[in-house]
């Protein structure tokens, strides 16, 4: 192909770019009738820029390299280097090529940057690449493209990358400048990443828009980091001539715009050569211009040594911008390294405080540093000391502030309602395993986030509702045995994005990237965890994927509460115990899915003992499962009456995970039976704040203030609770029972009637409204509702101790000392209430009451 020729594809290409996409098929066909094979040259190149722009780098600006690099394309699609399948091309450059491909061992696709000839042939050069690559895999940082291999072939050398989905910040900016504070907020994320580097003495060298990769997920991720940037130190002038001499203008426009002083010196780049050329990004991401320009590379040259860019802020410029902002870049850009931010680190901390709209900045001044005069090296320390307690008092504030937390339903994209299970799963996941740290004081349950389900969210309302600083999203997509994941953690009081990514593996990954996608919620809500908390942040209780997928489907099954699920639940956590009998947690899920079974399919003495049982294997398989301490606990509470034992099981339970709603309900009905009202009204608080939309546990918080006979209060939250669920049948009996309590018998009658109507059947309801019958005085309707009641509980449908309590009611002691017999009999949980329900208060003096007390184990002390 002639030079002529090039030029001309180049010329088009470029007046191509300039139209929008769904025009350019229609530019070509004008632009070029007659020759054919130049529009497939050019629509070659854009479907190239198009693909590019989505995965890896954009596309090259030099149009030649790109046309190479697609001739070298078709003799490089198929071939295996290493274990790395070769699939197609994804964009190229003056430094190689950069190629999607196979992961044949681990069965994922990524990304491969074959390094051009110069630097493969080139020993020295090699033997640092593999320096560097090294020491960038192991930063492992959200921020920082991935590497996960690197070698060489058949003469080839490459470097295998993490596969992204995308645009470079390149790409967004020809849209335009960003807003102020998405500027920052990606700003902050580049210089996180850089601090990570910089913490092991890694300098990019080549920090700009197209080596920074804004993902689909809204994660932002540094490309090139110190891959395939070894180079030869050169002067500036050396540097131009050759830029001018290969490639048009703006393409070393563009590299040398964002060089700092010392780099276009020839000098040694440390870090605050890569805070100049992040100033440099900064600076045009909020102004829409580069911060040096000039006609020539030697003008772009002297503009940065020795000019200051335009001005951000005051007259004359086109965009409100604080003033803050025009200071953090300005610091950024000092010509001397010195006058800088000597690392990211410091600069970090600037950029949040602007964001966050409080605090000084950290730096004082844009002065040069002049050495300090004897006299005032006191006054300086003084500064200095004050100036660190600031930034401790603001760092401590922070440190605190994300203490409380929601994980939102994962959205299944995956278009398939079989894989539901996986959405729900990981959600729950995620919200047990973040839910054992003291430090975050609030993980809301599963049964509240479960109401966003499928819903439009915005966090910050979120936020709102849920009383929470944080709040992840996200969805998940499986096709076959491929599993994406895209999740973001929001700070709820501004909306900015505190971290975000996307991962692409295989569904026998899944526990990995759980405990990934944990690991980084840990670190973005800036926790401090022991060694041990690391540990059980990432623990895995099986090895077998199979296993654990069987786990979660019945977790999934056990907890829809029907008839269905719940003999599903029982039967796919035997299977996944099958196929690892040491998997504790699928023990524990068998105990959950066997007392879920108690309340729906199973008489309750035939599913506790199973209940038991693999509570108890679970323990020995592995002592830290709260589930199986929680189970173990409401077994030897509520069936074998052991509250000595019963209560060191659910502090033991909450000491592992203070955020577990389950366990501060379970233990909150367990004091209440003990008497022990105000520890039990404060446990069910606690249930309530973590699961505040569960409207079970917002009725239980108003009975309990009934049992604890605080009869305004029960009054108040019941109320509240019937304008906000009308329909609750649960609500409106309460009222009865409190009307009742308050000597209001037909507002309490009239309350037992309304929660018949939206309860129709219920047994229990008709209990209590016989009851009020009783306590009314109206004995006639009493008696005939319960010869009914008397015959449901011969079959089997109503507890005795409703029927004890009605007798009590109608002054006949010996029969209602002869039903609550009879619920002692069947291990009636209701029965334990016995202590305090208020309906037994006309048999406290009674000697049976207090020998039935005492076979319970309950002590017959005063409530309290």
């Amino acid at each position: 192909m002639t030079p002529e020729r090039w030029q001309q594809i180049e010329e088009l290409y470029h007046a191509a770019l300039a139209h929008a996409p769904a025009v350019r098929a229609a530019f070509l066909q004008q632009a070029c009738p007659d020759d054919e094979a130049l529009r497939r040259e050019v629509e070659s190149l854009l479907a190239a820029h198009d693909q590019a722009a989505s995965f890896i780098e954009a596309p090259p600006a030099d149009i030649a390299a790109g046309l190479v690099a697609e001739e070298q394309a078709r003799s490089m699609n198929g071939r295996t280097l290493g274990h790395y399948r070769i699939a197609s091309l994804l964009g190229a450059g003056g430094m190689g090529e950069v190629y999607r491909a196979r992961d044949t061992r681990l069965d994922r696709d990524v990304a491969v940057k074959i390094l051009p000839e110069h630097l493969a042939q080139d020993a020295e050069a090699l033997r640092r690449f593999e320096r560097e690559a090294k020491a960038v895999a192991a930063l492992s940082h959200p921020n920082i493209t991935a590497i996960f291999d690197f070698g060489t072939e058949a003469g080839v050398s490459y470097a295998v990358m993490e596969l992204l989905e995308g645009e470079t910040l390149r790409a967004r900016l020809q849209r335009g400048a960003l807003p102020w504070r998405e500027a920052v907020e990606l700003a902050s994320a580049i210089a996180d990443g850089l601090a990570a580097a910089h913490a092991k003495g890694i300098i990019h060298r080549d920090l700009k828009p197209e080596n920074i990769f804004l993902t689909a997920s809204g994660g932002v991720k540094i490309l090139d980091f110190g891959i395939a940037r070894v180079k030869h130190v050169v002067t500036a002038e050396a540097e131009t001539l050759a830029s001018f001499q290969t490639t048009k203008p703006g393409v070393v426009l563009g590299t040398l715009g964002y060089m700092s002083p010392e780099q276009v010196r020839g000098k040694e780049a440390d870090a605050p050569s890569d805070i100049f050329s992040l100033g440099c990004v900064l600076y045009e991401m909020v102004s829409g211009q580069r911060a040096f320009t000039g006609e020539t590379g030697a003008e772009v040259i002297a503009a940065i040594l020795k000019e200051e860019p335009p001005a951000l802020t005051g007259a004359g410029t086109l965009r409100q911008l604080p003033v803050e902002l025009a200071q953090i870049i300005g610091h950024c850009l000092e010509k001397r390294p010195v006058q800088r931010y000597q690392s990211a680190r410091e600069l970090s901390p600037d950029l949040r405080a602007l964001l966050d709209g409080g605090g000084s900045l950290i730096f004082s001044s844009r002065q040069a540093r002049k050495p300090l005069r004897p006299g005032i090296w006191l006054g300086t320390a003084l500064v200095v000391l004050l100036l660190g307690a600031a930034v401790w008092l603001y760092w401590g504030r922070q440190v605190q502030a994300f203490d409380s937390l929601a994980v939102l339903p994962l959205v299944n994209a995956s278009g398939d309602a079989e894989t539901e299970y996986l959405s729900d799963g990981i959600t729950e996941a995620l919200i047990n395993s973040l839910s054992q740290f003291p430090q975050l004081k609030r993980v809301i349950a599963r049964s509240t986030v479960a109401s966003y389900k499928n819903k439009e969210i915005d966090p910050r309302k979120v936020g709102q509702e849920l009383n929470v600083r944080a709040v992840l999203t996200g969805k998940m997509i499986q096709r076959g045995n491929d599993l994406i994941i895209v999740a973001e953690l929001v700070n709820t009081t501004d909306g900015a994005r505190l971290w975000g990514d996307q991962y692409q593996r295989k569904l026998a990954e899944l526990m990995t990237i759980q405990a990934e996608i944990a690991k980084q919620i840990t670190d973005n809500l800036r926790l401090r965890l022991t060694g041990e908390e690391q540990q059980r942040l990432t623990k895995r209780y099986t090895d077998n994927p199979e296993a654990y997928q069987l786990y979660l489907k019945g977790r999934y099954y056990s907890n829809q509460l029907t008839i269905e699920g719940c003999k599903k639940g029982i039967e796919l956590m035997h299977q996944a115990i099958d196929l690892d009998p040491t998997n504790a947690l699928a023990y524990a899920g068998l105990a959950d899915a066997y007392a879920d079974a108690s309340s729906v399919c199973l008489p309750a003495n035939e599913a506790l003992p199973h209940v038991k049982a693999a509570a108890e294997k679970a323990l020995k398989l592995d002592d830290t499962l709260v589930e199986a301490h929680t189970m173990l606990a409401v077994i030897k509470a509520n069936f074998e009456w052991n509250w000595a034992e019963a209560e060191k099981e659910f502090k033991r339970t909450i000491e592992l995970r203070p955020s577990y709603a389950r366990a501060h309900q379970a233990y909150g009905l367990f004091l209440m039976m003990q008497g022990r009202t105000d520890e039990a009204i404060a446990e069910m608080t606690r249930a309530h704040d973590l699961d505040p939309l569960t409207n079970s546990l917002s009725a239980s918080l108003g009975w309990f203030y009934y049992l604890a006979r605080r009869y305004d209060e029960a009054l108040a939250r019941s109320q509240q609770l019937i304008k906000l669920v009308p329909g609750l049948a649960v609500a409106h009996y309460n009222l009865g029972m409190i009307y009742e309590q308050q000597g209001k018998h037909e507002e309490a009658i009239a309350a037992f009637n309304q929660a018949q109507l939206l309860d129709p059947g219920n047994q229990a309801i008709s209990a209590l409204l016989c009851h009020a019958y009783a306590s009314a005085g109206r004995k006639d309707q009493a008696q005939r509702l319960l010869a009914d009641l008397i015959q449901q509980s011969n079959k089997g449908n109503l507890d005795p101790v409703g029927v004890g309590t009605i007798y009590a009611a109608l002054g006949d002691r010996d029969q209602a000392f002869v039903w609550l017999e009879k619920s002692y009999q069947i291990r009636e949980d209701n029965l334990l209430f016995l202590k305090v329900d208020p309906k037994f208060d006309s048999l406290r003096l009674d000697p049976r009451y207090a020998e039935l007390l005492q076979r319970l184990n309950l002590s017959p002390q005063r409530l309290r």
